[in-house]
């Protein structure tokens, strides 16, 4: 999106430009055909020459003649070297308050001008002209003690064979009208395309970044042609060639083909041809350029050539025109419009340019608007990828508003799905609990009423076992209701129910608790489930120690574990004790075992003849990550 601005103020530059150079094209290269008496400036059109082509027969002194100004060097003498001088007369009534100048748009390809016999003004070397020197208009102040009331202006050019050399009109008068005169050239002929090439070099940098990063063969195309085209334009901005004059030539002419290539595939792409004619054509006006540029590189300013080359140019044109009109006839559409408005407006500015210069003697084409007709295309190219960027990052962001939407549809959905997930899961929770707490009842309390009934049928439970049996079936029903209490994960809080539970049987046990539970930190996952392990386990225990151990005192313990994590619960008697390492425990240890295991625990037992031991060391984080069942 950063690209866009940028975009679309290259387009509008570049338009501005488009519009500022047609304008100043008009009047570029005017001049009346006498001295004007209103605005004061003087057209000199007529000199004598005498003119030395390089190859002329040696010992036979030219002789003056009578020219008429432009004098074109490569009509004349094509493809010759030579030099040449050129008298012009004028008057100079002074009198005026500006300081007057001369303006001459060409003097190729080197100069020296004098005025009454004195060096006026020079520009390169006269026995090695520039292939392009002269080419620029001049702008040449007149100091006032040089003129006379009747001047003689000689300026004696070195020509260089196929390099536009030659004389053009000369203007004298007031400096600041002169000056007028050879801005608008300046503009048309030097600084527009200097612009010209500047934002072609801008905007094939953008199309080639965007290329690289889409690979779209829309922007390879317009980058391509755009550098074609400053490539063609950048010989109005040089002296000399670069590279060797024909390979130099080549390379000049080989560009504006591929530029006209470039365009012309780029507006195929465009409408979407699916006719296979606009390609054979392409293809066929290749076959045909490729050996007109060999032949132009020698005969380059070749009026006949140049006609040529130009119907060449239009027979392409028209064809892409014709298959643009007859795409945007059959599926309308803004980009086939554009394109071929463009191609029919070029076509037309490049007809009557061809019209118009054959009519003004132009043989250099210096006020052609043609070289300027690519601007066109270019504005067009730009345009047409403004819009489709446009376009696209419009479909995108409605494509990512509805993604959103969706999205949201979705999350909603899968937001209600998680609602309703969690509901079946607190209602399974809720049945596996009750299907625990039935267990617990069919095992405990339930097996333990089972055996009471069973002694009462027999007749053999005396009063003590069948209460023993009834008050174990009570604390098991008690211990069952007491894990499904809240303890806000507070360790001490369960144990402290459990002695609770257990005061009356430890008491007529006759035994006493030695109670050092520390003050314990809250933990979190404590769940019913594994506060009921935990009650059973200790449970039988301290059962163990009620029925087996014949102790007077149990100690109860509880601390943390530093730097373990975790909290030991250590259950100790002063009784007889037992063989730990017996195989045969009945099912009470291996009971507790199973519950350690079941929360994640490690239980350890530990007897002698002075007592026994039941640690049981906890790690609540397994609790919180849900490691234990």
């Amino acid at each position: 999106m950063a690209l866009l601005p940028i975009l679309r103020l290259v387009c509008l530059s570049a338009l501005w430009l488009a519009m500022g150079c047609g304008v100043t094209a008009c009047g570029a290269e005017r001049g009346p055909s006498a001295p004007d008496p209103a605005n004061q400036v003087q057209v000199l059109r007529q000199a004598l020459a005498v003119v030395r082509p390089d190859g002329a027969r040696q010992g036979q002194a030219p002789q003056p003649a009578e020219v008429t100004l432009p004098h074109d060097w490569d009509r004349v003498y094509p493809g010759r070297d030579g030099m040449a001088t050129y008298r012009l007369d004028f008057p100079y009534h002074g009198g005026g308050q500006d300081i007057p100048a001369l303006y001459l748009a060409r003097a190729a390809n080197s100069f020296e001008m004098r005025l009454n016999g004195k060096l006026l003004a020079a520009s390169g070397a006269m026995d090695a002209p520039a292939l392009y020197g002269g080419q620029r208009p001049l702008y040449i102040p007149v100091p006032e003690a040089m003129l006379q009331p009747e001047n003689a202006l000689t300026i004696t050019i070195a020509a260089r064979a196929n390099a536009k050399a030659g004389l053009s009109r000369v203007e004298f008068g007031p400096g600041q009208l002169v000056h007028s005169h050879y801005l608008g050239a300046l503009w048309f002929r030097v600084i527009g395309p200097l612009v010209i090439t500047a934002l072609s070099l801008l905007l094939t940098a953008i199309s080639l970044l965007i290329w690289w990063r889409q690979r779209d063969p829309l922007f390879g195309l317009y980058a391509l042609a755009e550098i074609a085209w400053s490539v063609s334009v950048v010989e109005r901005l040089l002296d000399s060639a670069p590279l060797p004059l024909h390979a130099w030539l080549v390379l000049v002419l080989a560009s504006r083909t591929l530029f006209i290539v470039a365009t012309a595939r780029f507006a195929l792409i465009i409408i979407d041809v699916r006719s296979p004619w606009p390609a054979w054509l392409v293809t066929a006006f290749l076959w045909i350029k490729l050996p007109l540029i060999v032949v132009m590189t020698f005969l380059f300013n070749t009026p006949s050539l140049k006609l040529f080359d130009w119907a060449i140019n239009m027979l392409l044109a028209c064809g892409i025109a014709t298959a643009l009109a007859w795409a945007a006839l059959r599926r309308p559409s803004r980009e086939r419009l554009v394109l071929a408005a463009t191609v029919a407006l070029a076509s037309a500015l490049s007809t009557a340019d061809v019209i118009r210069i054959q009519f003004s003697n132009d043989y250099y084409w210096d006020t052609s608007l043609t070289k300027y007709v690519s601007q066109l295309f270019s504005l067009s190219m730009a345009w047409l990828l403004v819009d489709r960027y446009t376009r696209t990052t419009s479909t995108l962001a409605e494509l990512n508003r509805n993604l959103d939407r969706k999205v949201a549809q979705k999350e909603e959905e899968l937001h209600l799905l998680y609602a309703h997930s969690r509901e079946i899961e607190r209602e399974q929770a809720t049945l596996r609990e009750r299907g625990r707490i039935m267990r617990d009842m069919h095992d405990g309390l339930g097996s333990t009423l089972v055996g009471a009934l069973s002694l009462l049928r027999s007749g053999h439970g005396s009063p003590m076992v069948l209460q023993q049996h009834l008050q174990q079936a009570l604390d098991a029903l008690k211990l069952s209701v007491d894990a499904m209490q809240d303890t806000g994960g507070d360790l001490a809080v369960v144990l402290g129910n459990l002695r609770y539970r257990l005061r009356a049987r430890l008491e007529a046990a006759r035994l006493r608790v030695d109670w050092q539970v520390e003050r314990l930190p809250p933990v979190a996952g404590l769940t019913p489930q594994i506060v009921r392990e935990l009650q059973y386990l200790l449970l039988e225990a301290f059962s163990n120690v009620m029925q087996h151990a014949g102790g007077a005192t149990v100690q109860v313990v509880a601390r943390s574990v530093a730097g373990a994590e975790a909290i030991l619960i250590e259950i100790r008697d002063d009784g007889r004790g037992f063989d730990a390492q017996s195989g045969a425990q009945g099912h009470g240890l291996a009971n507790m075992r199973s519950r350690a295991a079941a929360i994640g625990g490690e239980l350890s037992i530990a007897s002698s003849d002075r007592g026994t031991t039941v640690s049981l060391l906890l790690y609540p984080a397994r609790w919180a990550e849900g490691e234990a069942a």
